[in-house]
């Protein structure tokens, strides 16, 4: 599915409602999957988003690990989960809105 994504948060802070609206958002295809975490050694709901106009395709966004949907409604979706950025995770979540097509 093509989306548009805004991370709602930097290094698990909440990011303020105006740094976000000058934020642009990252477009690519929306991909949910379980998947084995081998640094969690344990399957994980993984969200990603991707681009593949270089003919493969690769992460725009640090994966969101233990994926978790909050909301559905009118061609938008909400999405939380743990990012890892070197060696740490971050509580992320992701406001999600559908591409037209």
């Amino acid at each position: 599915m093509q989306v548009r994504i805004r991370p709602l948060r930097k290094q698990g802070v909440l990011i303020t409602r105006e740094e976000l609206s000058r934020r642009p958002p990252h477009v690519g295809r929306l991909r949910v999957a379980e998947e084995r975490d081998p640094a969690l050694a344990r399957p994980v709901l993984r969200a990603q988003l991707l681009d593949s106009t270089s003919g493969t395709e690769t992460d725009v966004l640090p994966q969101l690990n233990d994926a978790r949907l909050l909301w559905v409604d009118k061609g938008e979706m909400r999405l939380l989960g743990t990012e890892r950025l070197k060696d740490a995770e971050y509580a992320q979540t992701w406001l999600v809105e559908q591409s037209p097509c």
